[in-house]
């Protein structure tokens, strides 16, 4: 079985791909984000990618592809989607990176974290600390806006800081967790929220919360779900969090609401157009931070995203399911 890829693999995780079965191989495009045309692209039963650039006639042997990537809008778009093959994409390797970034973005704005690097940035010690006087997150409520890997991991490490957890997702009913899961990570059985909401009773949820984590994949169902009766719906001393996709939030409404001291802080790392435009009000509110969408960015990134991986080949060395083979109705 040939793998194809043009993702850089570590010596170690090529050999523990080869130590998997005699059968498999491991061959290399040139180039980080498009396919060398070689004979072994052509070849290839399985291919490892970020970007899917090719057509389904020039992998005619391929049975299955992975992306390194949770989201899998822009693969959906690609003319490989049209083959009748499985795509499975990493969700669930980026769930440790994202929630712990996510709880630091939060962290950072109920304990003025950013005001104190403003001050550090002048080499300035403030005689009035007033502005410091920070919020516990104990004893508060989040609601987690997407209960999948990523929203699990949130949840989990809210929950041992003391927050009550509410859950929003497509189907509340439907509460394990299929897809892959990093050892001791997450939520998988969903026993951790006090209570579960679909997204048409979304904003009955946000009105409960102290903290909304907008953690969904883009899809024409999820575009714009979190608009401006969902952030009405909001108290005002509440803060919005965005580690998703930016089209997931009404930009517009969120930054009124903000201008108008309707809520109190927002922490965006995803927005409505990236890189975030000069123009855009969000860098100068000193009640938001912005991030350059680095949610997911760390040194374990490319590894954790290559477990996905071995873990498929084993599942299809034995003859076992896939894990996180995208729906391409629901497009996640």
């Amino acid at each position: 079985m040939l793998i194809f890829t043009d993702l850089p693999l570590s010596s170690e995780h090529e050999a523990r791909i080869r130590s998997l079965s005699p059968k498999l191989q491991v061959a290399h495009g040139t180039g980080a984000t498009s396919f060398e045309r070689t004979e072994s692209l052509k070849a290839a039963e399985v291919i490892y990618t970020c970007d899917a650039d090719f057509l389904p006639s020039e992998v005619p042997c391929l049975r299955w592809l992975q992306v390194n990537t949770a989201a899998v809008d822009r693969v959906l778009g690609k003319p490989i989607a049209t083959a009748k093959i499985p795509i499975a994409n990493v969700s669930g390797a980026y769930s440790v990176a994202v929630a712990e970034c996510a709880i630091g973005m939060l962290l950072a704005l109920t304990r003025r974290i950013s005001l104190s690097a403003q001050w550090q940035g002048r080499q300035e010690w403030p005689e009035d600390l007033s502005p410091f006087c920070g919020e516990d997150l104990h004893g508060r409520t989040m609601g987690i806006v997407g209960y999948g890997s990523i929203g699990r991991q949130i949840a989990k490490l809210a929950q041992a800081m003391g927050v009550t957890v509410l859950a929003c997702k497509r189907n509340p009913h439907q509460r394990a967790d299929a897809t892959y899961r990093i050892p001791g990570t997450g939520d998988p059985d969903g026993q951790i929220p006090e209570a579960w909401f679909g997204t048409d009773q979304l904003a009955l949820m946000l009105g409960r919360c102290d903290f909304a984590m907008v953690t969904l994949p883009l899809t024409p169902a999820t575009h714009g779900l979190v608009g401006k009766n969902e952030l009405k719906a909001l108290p005002p001393h509440a803060y919005v969090l965005n580690v998703g996709r930016g089209p997931l939030i009404d930009e517009a409404a969120l930054v009124a609401a903000l201008e108008a001291g309707k809520l109190a802080g927002a922490a965006l790392d995803v927005f409505t157009v990236e890189p975030l435009p000069a123009e855009s009000p969000l860098w100068k509110m000193p009640n938001v931070l912005v991030t350059p969408h680095i949610a997911s960015w760390t040194k374990n990134q490319s590894d954790r995203a290559t477990e996905v991986l071995i873990e498929n080949l084993s599942r299809d060395l034995n003859g076992q399911p896939l894990v996180n083979v995208i729906d391409r109705s629901a497009m996640y």
